[in-house]
């Protein structure tokens, strides 16, 4: 899934947090998409090799490849939102794991990128 950042205006700052990174106009590949059951949607992007790849409000996008990974599944979580990556991004502690710099989670990461961001 691909989609084109169209732009922080008209947004209030809640919608805008942390969008300032991301270049107007730019398509970015979805890594990840999660949505909540009472609040805002979001996809998860990365504009920086190293950094946790951050969560970003989808309506400052527009979808201009609306083709879903195979390596994506779907998970509920207890309170009903829901997310949608590579499987083995939803094991519990996956995301901590990742920010605490261990090893074996940067590398089932860096795999599920790469299948997302390079797939021919």
């Amino acid at each position: 899934m691909k989609v084109r950042f169209t732009g922080t205006e008209g947004h209030e700052q809640s919608v805008r947090q942390g969008a300032d990174a991301l270049r107007q106009g730019q398509v970015y590949v979805v890594l990840e998409v999660y949505c909540q059951t009472e609040g805002p949607n979001y996809f998860r992007i990365e504009f920086r090799r190293g950094e946790l790849p951050p969560l970003f409000d989808s309506r400052l996008f527009e979808v201009v490849d609306h083709n879903m990974h195979p390596s994506w599944t779907t998970s509920v979580e207890w309170d009903g939102s829901l997310t949608i990556s590579p499987a083995a991004w939803q094991s519990p502690g996956f995301w901590e794991e990742f920010t605490e710099h261990s090893r074996g989670a940067i590398e089932i990461y860096e795999v599920g990128r790469d299948a997302l961001m390079f797939e021919v």
